[in-house]
């Protein structure tokens, strides 16, 4: 009778084999994720920490409960839909910080530099914060409090808007951070925009990021902080 119980008629003959694992582009030697399969652009296999699986997707993760916390498990046991789901998800909330991000990578050194001219020609009071900074979570002061708060209520008019799209993801018939929005067709014009959409994005995600820490540590314009890329030659 313990000969008849092979691995085969034991079920554990019928397991699949594994997927050939995909080289990562960030790191070498790194290997991608599963879910993460090279589909989306910009996808280099980068998510090391399995941040993915925090994505509030609405259908539950089975097994989920008895790995807990552990958010690499909780991809594991995850179907493949619900691994597309979060993945989607992710993105979704990527395209979104990066986008912001891109407009304000060039409109915080453009604000410290017309800021002072500007307000001396029409005789308006300064909407920079002390030492003629950006007005960022680590400086507010002044009249930044208002225009901050309308910022936020027009962004979460938006995100209201599109919070089914994020919330009903699917591998079909929705595209991460599509609004429909390409008035002059560039889309149509080069077939990698997406990919350098996403590039450039995380690029001002990193830029922002610094302009802030440093404006925080050093309290002064990050414009005057580096005069070289910020002022014409000859007007420092």
């Amino acid at each position: 009778m313990l000969s008849m119980l092979t691995p085969t008629t034991a079920g554990f003959g019928n397991t699949p084999p594994a997927a050939k694992m995909r080289p990562a582009g960030w790191f070498p030697g790194a290997v991608a994720p599963s879910y993460l399969d090279g589909s989306l652009a910009g996808d280099v296999g980068f998510d090391p920490y399995a941040m993915v699986a925090l994505a509030p997707t609405a259908a539950s993760v089975d097994g989920e409960a008895w790995v807990g916390a552990d958010r690499k498990a909780r991809m594991i046991v995850a179907t493949d839909y619900e691994k597309r789901r979060k993945v989607l998800w992710m993105r979704e909330a990527e395209i979104k910080h990066a986008r912001i991000a891109m407009v304000a990578a060039a409109g915080w050194p453009m604000s410290e530099l017309l800021d002072g001219p500007l307000s001396r020609i029409l005789g308006l009071p300064t909407l920079l914060a002390d030492g003629g900074r950006a007005p960022s979570l680590f400086a507010l002061s002044g009249p930044q409090g208002g225009f901050v708060l309308l910022a936020a209520l027009a962004t979460a008019v938006l995100e209201v808007k599109t919070l089914d799209n994020a919330y009903g993801l699917t591998p079909t018939d929705y595209t991460p951070g599509d609004l429909g929005f390409d008035p002059l067709g560039l889309k149509d014009k080069k077939a990698d925009m997406d990919l350098a959409e996403i590039k450039h994005g995380r690029v001002a995600m990193l830029a922002v990021t610094g302009f802030a820490v440093q404006e925080f540590f050093y309290g002064t314009a990050v414009v005057d902080q580096t005069p070289q890329f910020f002022h014409p030659i000859g007007f420092y």
